[in-house]
């Protein structure tokens, strides 16, 4: 089994993660769960840590001295940041620590399970219990990571070294509707857990999730939900009933 470290000084964040998350079905045991740097550092070089899911704000010592520091006592080991979105530009030094991506806060379990996926494939390592990922995994997986980004069809093509056409085909087929639609739905679905889960102004959120324009963000968000962002942050789970 891979041996994961979750640290984050929020008890419920790194609890909530490790009782919420079915380990076992991607072939990982959370093996310690920390508050701070120095505990992620001893949990780290203690268990041999093949993954580690990382808050960047610690106290005592913060998580990227503390990847400093456990780099090269477990080389192998893969790091993913948790991040706040105001901390977009200090995340980014982390690539020089060889961190394989980071994931803006409030996290879903989906993206964790994706990040882990993809550190289970860097490591080359697997369990009979973990799924290998379907080239649909792999592009949805990938249009979840770059959602900022304003991804078209032609860069997921490029990114999987697919034919644009087959893609397209592709993708109709398997997931029942194209590639333009089931990107806006993913913009949408982050956009509602931000408006919900953070204080960010609606143009950081339109830019979080892909848009330029917020009044395309705008746009979008009510063809997509029925209901301006603003109301949906107001009382998100009754007007979602009532546009049932």
């Amino acid at each position: 089994m891979i041996a994961l470290v979750i640290a984050d000084d929020e008890i419920y964040v790194r609890e909530g993660l490790r009782d919420s998350i079915d380990w076992k079905s991607l072939g990982v045991t959370v093996v310690d769960c920390v508050g701070n740097g120095h505990a992620l550092y001893e949990a780290c070089i203690r268990h041999k840590a093949d993954i580690a899911l990382v808050d960047i704000r610690m106290p005592g010592m913060d998580g990227l001295t503390a990847i400093e520091r456990i780099r090269p006592e477990v080389p192998h080991c893969q790091f993913i940041l948790f991040t706040a979105y105001e901390e977009f530009s200090l995340a980014k030094r982390a690539i020089d620590l060889g961190v394989i991506g980071y994931l803006t806060k409030p996290v879903s379990r989906a993206d964790v399970m994706e990040k882990v996926r993809q550190a289970i494939g860097i490591l080359g390592k697997s369990a009979d219990s973990t799924p290998e990922l379907s080239n649909l995994d792999r592009i949805c997986a990938y249009m979840k990571d770059h959602l900022s980004e304003g991804l078209s069809l032609l860069d997921v093509a490029d990114y999987m070294q697919m034919n644009p056409t087959y893609l397209s085909r592709y993708f109709k087929e398997k997931m029942g509707m194209n590639f333009v639609d089931y990107h806006r739905h993913l913009r949408i679905e982050r956009a509602k857990a931000l408006l919900t889960g953070s204080n960010l102004r609606m143009y950081e959120i339109a830019e979080r999730v892909g848009y330029q324009n917020p009044q395309h963000f705008a746009t979008a968000f009510r063809e997509e939900t029925g209901m301006t962002p603003g109301l949906y942050r107001q009382c998100p789970q009754q007007k979602e009933e009532e546009n049932q």
